[in-house]
C-alpha cells in the first residue's frame, strides 16, 4: 500500500473525503494536514472508499480516523489498515480521534478499542461572541489590554493580508522566531508552516489579517471555517513588546472573520504551560478531547 506525501495539489481530494461528516478537531481540514505535514509528518492513500492519513508524530506510527462520510467506508478502511499493520507485525493505533469517533466505533464494534486521552492535544473551543465582544466581568482584563493598545497606538490599522503585506508578515514572523530557540524542532515546524500559509493563503482558502502599528506589521493571524458552526485559527503571531497586541488581533479577527459562526477552535496547547494559561484565560466553553485508540485484542 503506497502512501503519498501531502502536497498543495491534494486539496481537492482531501476536501472530497472530508465532506459529509462534521468534525470538531482542527486536524480535520486540509490546511492542517498541509501546513503541518512535516511536523507529524503526514502521508495519505485512498483505501477502499475512504482516505487514510498516516502520522508519525514523535516517531509513533498511527493512522488518523479514515475520512469518509459513510460509516461503512470508515469501518472498512479501518479493518483493512488493521490487517496491514498486523501483516507487518506492528501495533495498530488510531490517533486524532474525537468523542464522536469513539462513539462511531463503539456503536458498530463495541469494546474493540481502548481510548487514551491525549491531554496536550485537546482543542480549546470558545463562543465566537465571547472572543469577538469580550462580554462581562470575566473579560475585564482583556478589554483593558485592548483599550490600552488603542490609546497607545490610535493610528493602528487592521487589514486583510494582501500580497503587498505578505513580506511584512514574514518580517514579523522572523522577529518572533528570533525570540525563541532556533534549534527547537517544533518551533522550526511552526515557523515553516507559517511561512507556507503566508505564501499560499489563496490556494488554501484561508483568511488572513494583520495588525499594523506605524505602518509596519506587528501581528498577524490566519484561519478558516472548520465546519458549518465552527471557525478555526491556525496561526497567530505578534510582537510581545507591544502590550495588548495579541488581545487586539484575537478580538478583531474573531469579530470580523468568524462572524456568523457559533464557535471558534483555537487548537491545542501542546502541553506548554504558558500556552495553556493563555488559552484558558479566554474562558473556553469546552475542550474537544483527542484520543489514541488501541485494539483491546492486540
Amino acid at each position: 500500500m503506497h502512501f503519498n506525501p501531502v502536497t498543495l495539489q491534494d486539496k481537492e481530494i482531501f476536501n472530497r473525503y472530508l465532506q459529509g461528516r462534521k468534525r470538531q478537531l482542527i486536524t480535520y481540514c486540509f490546511s492542517s494536514f498541509y501546513l503541518w505535514r512535516d511536523w507529524d509528518p503526514y502521508s495519505w492513500a485512498v483505501v477502499d472508499n475512504a482516505l487514510v492519513v498516516k502520522s508519525h508524530y514523535n516517531n509513533l506510527d498511527t493512522i488518523c480516523v479514515p475520512l469518509a462520510a459513510d460509516d461503512n467506508a470508515v469501518l472498512q478502511a479501518t479493518e483493512i489498515m488493521i490487517g496491514a499493520y498486523r501483516a507487518e507485525n506492528k501495533e495498530f493505533i488510531i490517533s486524532e480521534a474525537a468523542d464522536d469517533d469513539i462513539a462511531l466505533y463503539e456503536r458498530y464494534w463495541p469494546g474493540r478499542f481502548s481510548a487514551e486521552d491525549y491531554l496536550p492535544g485537546a482543542n480549546y473551543i470558545y463562543l465566537q461572541n465571547d472572543l469577538a465582544h469580550l462580554p462581562g466581568k470575566k473579560f475585564d482584563a482583556k478589554r483593558n489590554q485592548i483599550n490600552r493598545f488603542k490609546r497607545t497606538y490610535p493610528n493602528y490599522q487592521f487589514l486583510p493580508i494582501t500580497p503587498e503585506l505578505v513580506d511584512g508578515c514574514k518580517e514579523e514572523l522572523n522577529v518572533w522566531m528570533g525570540r525563541h530557540d532556533s534549534h527547537d524542532f517544533e518551533l522550526q515546524q511552526e515557523y515553516r508552516g507559517s511561512l507556507d500559509a503566508l505564501d499560499h493563503l489563496a490556494e488554501l482558502g484561508c483568511d488572513g489579517a494583520a495588525l499594523l502599528v506605524g505602518g509596519k506589521v506587528r501581528a498577524f493571524t490566519i484561519g478558516e471555517p472548520l465546519n458549518d458552526d465552527t471557525y478555526c485559527i491556525h496561526i497567530e503571531k505578534g510582537d510581545v513588546n507591544i502590550p495588548g497586541i495579541y488581545q487586539a488581533i484575537n478580538c478583531f479577527f474573531a469579530r470580523d472573520y468568524a462572524q456568523g459562526y457559533r464557535y471558534i477552535n483555537r487548537a491545542e496547547d501542546m502541553g506548554a504551560e504558558g500556552l495553556r494559561k493563555a488559552k484558558a484565560s479566554y474562558n473556553p466553553c469546552r475542550l474537544e478531547h483527542k484520543y489514541y485508540l488501541r485494539l483491546r485484542d492486540a
